[in-house]
Formats: structure tokens, C-alpha cells, sequence
């Protein structure tokens, strides 16, 4: 169950309005509670139920971080309320109202400009993601990773569903194939993300390359320069 709670807006006669929201969710899954701040359709904080921490969408955000949810007992008391309401709605809907779902998407693509042997980032986007409580696997040809995983962040969509980011730090090949598997609870299907290289050309190849070119173009126009000069004064002797 997903609750949003408009917190204010500002205006100016120049701009469109902007919203400070605060999104809560609660549900029978884990995590069984989430807490998003936004700002307009963009996050800025998420609350950690485990340790009543606040995390920063980006750095740039942790100048604000220990105002972001002044609070905590508003927060305990709201995810009670959102628990209780969801537990009566449930036992009232039962049997009439399928429950709710969305059709998770999954694509995969690298943080920097792929170069074979280089460090890099992978980096796995779950769109229409409900309820946000997922499962996901990163492999290498087939093996199960377990090391250079960061773990996943949720993203407040304004459809009411989630967006979901994985990451996973990896030196690439050119043989290697890796995937993202995403289950979202309650689901028997597995969304599967594949991403290989593309056997990209290194710059420095490349330069290499069109350095001989142009060097073997150059002799051979200069041979063509002397193979003319040669017949043109052979044709000057006879006349």
C-alpha cells in the first residue's frame, strides 16, 4: 500500500509550482515499510527502517540530510496507521478486487563508455515495479555473482509504482555475458536483463589504424607522383 502526503508547495509568478512530498509504503513483503522524500517527481531522501537512518539520493543532498525527517515518532506513527488501514482494506476487499501488481521491465547498461579490460559499472533499471519488494541476481555466464554488488535503491514514480536501481562493479571482456534476474514477491515469472559488449574498438587502436593509413596513402600517392613525373618527361624526350 502506497500513501503520499503533500507537504507544501512554493510559487513564483516566473515558475511552475513545486511540491515537497513524503511517500510511505507498507505491505506484508519485505522490506514491510519504505519512507521516500521528493521533491517535485524527483527523490532526495529515503529513510532505513533498520537503523532509523536517512540516505541521500545523491551527495549533493547530504547538506540536508539530518532535516530531511525532523520526526521519527511521526513516522512510527504513520506506519502504524498505514499497516492498520492496509489490514482492514485487505479483510474488506477480499475475493472482490485483484490485487494490485505491475509488469516489471528490466535493462541493463554500463555507467561509462565501455572499454574491454577497463573498470566499470553496470547498471540494472526494474521499471513498473508493485509492490516494490523484489529479488534480484546478478550472474556471469551463467554463475551467480556475490561480490561487487551495491545494493538496490526504490524510486517513487507519480503512476504509484516504484522504479528500482542494482549495480554491479565489473572489469568486461569480450566472452563475457551477464544478466540481471528480477522475481518480485508473489510472482512465479523471472524478468530477465542481458547485456554483452559490443566488441567496441579502442581509441587507441583506432588511432594506430588511421595513423598506417594515412602513412600508406602518402607513399602511395607519392609513388603515383614519380610514376607520372616519369612518364610525362618520357613523353617530352619524343616530342
Amino acid at each position: 500500500m502506497k500513501y503520499t502526503e503533500l507537504f507544501g508547495h512554493t510559487q513564483n509568478k516566473n515558475m511552475d509550482d513545486h511540491y515537497l512530498s513524503q511517500v510511505l509504503f507498507c505491505q506484508p513483503s519485505e522490506p514491510s515499510s519504505g519512507l521516500l522524500k521528493m521533491f517535485d517527481g524527483d527523490q532526495m531522501f529515503g529513510y532505513n527502517f533498520s537503523d532509523n537512518s536517512v540516505l541521500s539520493w545523491i551527495k549533493d543532498f547530504d547538506k540536508w540530510r539530518d532535516s530531511a525527517f525532523p520526526n521519527p515518532s511521526n513516522i512510527s506513527f504513520h506506519v502504524n496507521l498505514c499497516n492498520r488501514f492496509r489490514e482492514d482494506l485487505t479483510e474488506a476487499l477480499v475475493d472482490i478486487t485483484p490485487e494490485a501488481r505491475g509488469g516489471a521491465q528490466v535493462t541493463v547498461f554500463t555507467a561509462h563508455p565501455l572499454r574491454l579490460g577497463m573498470q566499470n559499472t553496470l547498471i540494472c533499471v526494474i521499471n513498473d515495479v508493485y509492490p516494490p519488494a523484489l529479488t534480484i541476481t546478478w550472474r556471469k555466464n551463467a554463475d551467480v555473482l556475490t561480490t561487487g554488488l551495491n545494493s538496490y535503491k526504490y524510486f517513487a514514480m507519480e503512476d504509484l509504482s516504484f522504479q528500482a536501481f542494482s549495480y554491479l562493479n565489473v572489469t568486461p571482456y569480450h566472452s563475457d555475458v551477464f544478466s540481471c534476474e528480477v522475481q518480485v514477491s508473489g510472482d512465479n515469472r523471472t524478468i530477465i536483463g542481458y547485456w554483452i559488449p559490443r566488441y567496441p574498438v579502442p581509441s587507441d587502436l583506432l588511432e594506430n589504424a588511421l595513423c598506417g593509413l594515412g602513412f600508406t596513402l602518402g607513399i602511395i600517392f607519392l609513388l603515383l607522383g614519380f610514376v607520372f613525373f616519369y612518364l610525362a618527361k618520357k613523353l617530352h624526350n619524343k616530342d
